[in-house]
């Protein structure tokens, strides 16, 4: 699964415990992902049973027993990989990636529709380009490739701004097909409507 080979990226570029590493991950690779935070943690028990991390001492403690559900005021347990986990991770980003199926709740709305479900899935429509449209203009005033580079930041920054811009993308895109989509149905219920 990519959210565990993402924990084990982050705790590649530092060690961190869990609530840093959900932390990081929002700031890496932003909203589109929409991670539970509980992922992570799970994540973290995964690659811990298999031996990819482990824990380690924090700035002032002992190397904390195994995390079990951690409890408020309990102490935090922070992770680094072990050996195998490094190699594990350039397994991992070696590896062709595979494309996600589409999955959208929607998709499958239309594949189950009936032709009286059309008033319904047109406003649906609507309502998924209203969220599209306003998750863009929460990327507003991002900046371009080009500019990004001339700067000379670090390719953290530079790789963090493409994992926005292939949401921005996709954005676009979505809204053009909810576009196409709701075309279709408007020009269907015109050729069944009664005369």
């Amino acid at each position: 699964m990519s959210v565990k080979y993402a924990v084990l990226g982050l705790l590649v570029q530092r060690r961190g415990y869990g609530y840093d590493l959900v932390q990081r991950f929002e700031e890496q690779v932003g909203p589109a992902w929409q991670l539970n935070a509980g992922a992570i943690y799970v994540a973290l028990d995964k690659l811990e049973q298999e031996g990819l991390v482990r824990p380690v001492p924090g700035d002032d403690e002992a190397v904390a027993p195994t995390r079990r559900r951690t409890v408020r005021g309990a102490p935090r347990v922070v992770y680094e990989p072990t050996e195998r986990g490094l190699g594990r991770f350039d397994e991992w980003m070696a590896a062709t990636s595979s494309l996600a199926p589409l999955r959208e709740e929607l998709h499958l709305k239309l594949a189950l529709s009936r032709p009286a479900d059309l008033p319904r899935l047109i406003e649906l429509t609507h309502e998924q380009e209203r969220v599209c449209v306003e998750r863009l203009e929460e990327h507003e005033g991002g900046r371009d490739v080009e500019a990004l580079v001339a700067d000379a930041p670090s390719w953290p920054a530079v790789a963090a701004a493409m994992v926005r811009d292939a949401e921005v993308e996709h954005l676009h895109a979505t809204i053009r097909w909810l576009r196409r989509v709701r075309e279709a149905m408007r020009l269907t219920q015109e050729q069944v409507a009664p005369v």
